[in-house]
């Protein structure tokens, strides 16, 4: 009789799939991670999660795919934690600038990262950045230990390229087959909705790779020239008026007795909203939501949409950096205008300084050439300094002026916790008290800024010549504000207003920030410009969006159809401050440099050398240093004054050379 003998159980061995199980686990942990930091609440990750599980799934390939490329490494572990950081950083940072701003985290807030210094202490403490550091430091120290104890491990690279290919393929095919049955859209009309809607990886990804304006269907130099014929590009603008145009784009101004259930003590705007009762005026819809000042400001500028360009693209970082095109200012050029622009805040902040010139502006006065800047509570330059440096401008030329004016006062981050200053405007109807004081000190920055408003119409009614001042707010301030919370517009609106010092027609209009300027021009008499006459003359038909999508892809990607062929604009020797900073003497005395010249500022910093020295600013026309310097060669270069942002940028340099006359001036006093 044979015993039965019993059979061996069959065990997978999981050691060679080890790295690979890792892989996927670590980017399925993290895709939960990231949503719970994207939602920024358990129950709406969840809903995601659980809900649209075809998303969640589309944003953990995404992260597979990344992660993958350990398995390439020999210290694949290391590489694997570096990744994983890299992730979960990213996640980490969305959910922190939410705090601060409405609009989520997107990849072209990257290439802003320069910019971030001069104002960090704005929104942080000065130990959030010490922890943040910290932070930073011990994360690079941890994965330096990390990667060097990590042992070698033998690479398999049959399984590496079959994990990258697989989740590639993957991705690929979810993608596209997501986008021709509508799941995923071809355009985010609003960031944030869509961050909640489709996942933070996604989204992320898609502001890396979704720059620039897509090549439209059925572009050619024909179907440019149709439009042009269209639109009556070759009809002659009239130029019998020529007013002075003034744009002021204002920081987060918004009518705040729009939202429901909120009284103040009295209105913290009645001058915008007296002008909006006599004057032109509408809700302008603006690209962006408590935060983006420099989109809207593109749109106006350029009378061009952003819906046509990549995903929470920034033209300044991207296409406008090397290129030129029709602006407002080249329009007006053409009818003998000069164009200024003028913005209390640092001249490189979204590269203003550079890409100024390639709008066309012949000056652009920033923070680091006004003389007396007062700042409010948590450190912004208060707007009234701008009547001042307006009115300069206009009597600096002989000619017709467009002068484009940026405000800063109103902008975030709105303290949640009472700052100790006097506030005369008190909120009513707000029963959280952080930010009820958010709201609280908004309205009483709102009225400061009115204020602003209420003394430029003062000084702008004396004047002889014909103005046109028009007004507008650049998005809604950051204050989680909703669409029902809103009795009047949406979040994606803010209001403008046309004031004028002579007899004009008043006209309520809600318009696009695109189609603003155009619609100024109307007013001041001038139809010169290719997306002018569009605004003008072919809003109305139904082929208008398509018309202004095929010339802004002609004018900045594509082959200048619109401009026989070439680009028709060249970009100016654009001049920092429109007062002109000179240097006239330098002296030394008991081992003190005096430089006296013209026009400095507390930004002027004495350079000799290369070297910036310590500099004391004693008034508008004299600078000292007593700190020990090296001398120059009798003859030669003896020092510069530089304007330099706060954090260390040098916008513009004046070098001083020693004139003949000083030198004889030198050696008589030198003879005995």
């Amino acid at each position: 009789m044979e015993k039965n003998t019993p059979k061996k159980s069959r065990v997978i061995d999981l050691a060679p799939y080890r790295s690979s199980i890792a892989t996927v686990a670590s980017a399925l942990a993290l895709a939960v991670i990231i949503e719970l930091f994207n939602h920024r609440s358990f129950l709406s990750a969840a809903k995601f999660i659980f809900l649209r599980p075809h998303l969640f799934f589309l944003n953990f390939i995404i992260i597979l795919f990344t992660l993958s490329f350990s398995l390439l490494f020999r210290k694949r572990k290391a590489v694997l934690i570096l990744l994983s950081c890299l992730w979960f950083t990213l996640g980490l940072t969305d959910f922190i600038m939410r705090f601060f701003r409405v609009t989520p985290f997107a990849a072209t807030d990257i290439a802003l990262l320069e910019s971030v210094w001069s104002v960090m202490l704005v929104y942080l403490k000065i130990w959030h950045i010490v922890l943040i550091g910290v932070g930073l430091l011990a994360l690079i120290f941890g994965f330096v230990v990390i990667f060097v104890k990590a042992k070698k491990e033998k690479t398999d690279f049959k399984t590496a390229a079959c994990m990258i290919s697989v989740s590639s393929i993957l991705l690929l095919l979810l993608i596209l087959t997501y986008h021709m049955t509508g799941i995923l859209p071809s355009h985010f009309s609003n960031l944030p909705d869509a961050y909640s809607d489709y996942g933070f990886p996604y989204c992320f990804s898609v502001g890396i790779f979704d720059r620039g304006i897509d090549r439209p269907e059925g572009y050619s130099k024909e179907s440019v020239e149709d439009i042009l014929d269209s639109i009556g590009a070759t009809r002659k603008p009239d130029s019998s008026q020529k007013p002075d145009i003034i744009f002021v784009q204002l920081e987060s101004f918004f009518d705040i007795n729009y939202v429901y259930g909120i009284t103040f003590s009295e209105n913290p705007m009645p001058n915008f909203t007296s002008l909006k009762a006599k004057y032109s005026n509408g809700f302008l819809s603006v690209p962006s939501i408590g935060s983006g000042t420099a989109n809207t400001e593109f749109e106006i500028i350029t009378g061009m949409s952003l819906d046509y360009f990549g995903t929470a693209e920034y033209p300044y970082k991207t296409v406008m950096q090397d290129t030129t095109c029709e602006t407002i200012c080249y329009n007006l050029k053409e009818q003998g205008y000069s164009c200024h622009a003028i913005h209390n805040h640092t001249g490189s902040f979204y590269d203003r300084n550079l890409v100024f010139s390639n709008f066309g502006f012949d000056t652009f006065t920033s923070l680091e050439y006004m003389q007396t800047v007062t700042e409010n509570p948590i450190g912004w330059a208060k707007d009234s300094v701008l009547t001042g440096e307006i009115l300069g401008v206009l009597d600096s030329t002989e000619e017709q002026d467009l002068v484009y004016a940026i405000s800063v006062q109103a902008h975030g981050r709105y303290p949640r916790e009472s700052l100790g200053d006097y506030e005369p405007i008190k909120v009513y109807g707000v029963e959280d008290e952080g930010r009820a004081t958010a709201i609280q000190y908004y309205a009483n920055q709102l009225c400061e800024t009115d204020a602003f408003i209420g003394e430029l119409v003062s000084e702008l009614e004396k004047r002889d010549t014909p103005v046109i001042l028009v007004m507008y707010g650049d998005h809604l301030p950051s204050l989680d504000l909703t669409e029902e919370e809103l009795t009047c517009g949406s979040l994606y609106q803010t209001e403008y207003v046309i004031w004028t010092n002579y007899e004009a027609d008043r006209e309520v209009k809600d318009l696009d920030a695109s189609q603003l300027s155009a619609y100024v021009f109307s007013k001041a008499g001038f139809s010169n410009g290719i997306f002018t006459k569009l605004h003008q003359n072919y809003s109305d038909s139904e082929n208008y969006y398509n018309a202004l999508e095929m010339l802004e892809y002609d004018v900045l990607y594509g082959y200048y159809n619109a401009y026989n062929g070439k680009q028709k604009y060249q970009p100016t020797n654009l001049r920092m401050g429109y007062k002109e900073i000179t240097v006239s003497y330098v002296s030394e005395e008991g081992g003190i440099l005096k430089v006296n010249g013209e026009n400095f500022t507390p930004f002027s910093v004495i350079v000799i050398g290369g070297r910036k020295y310590r500099t004391e600013f004693i008034d508008s026309s004299t600078l000292v240093t007593s700190e020990p310097y090296d001398d120059i060669p009798e003859g030669g270069v003896r020092c510069s004054v530089a304007q330099i942002t706060r954090n260390g940028e040098v916008l513009s340099e004046v070098v001083f050379t020693k004139t003949e006359e000083q030198k004889i001036s030198e050696k008589s006093e030198k003879s005995p």
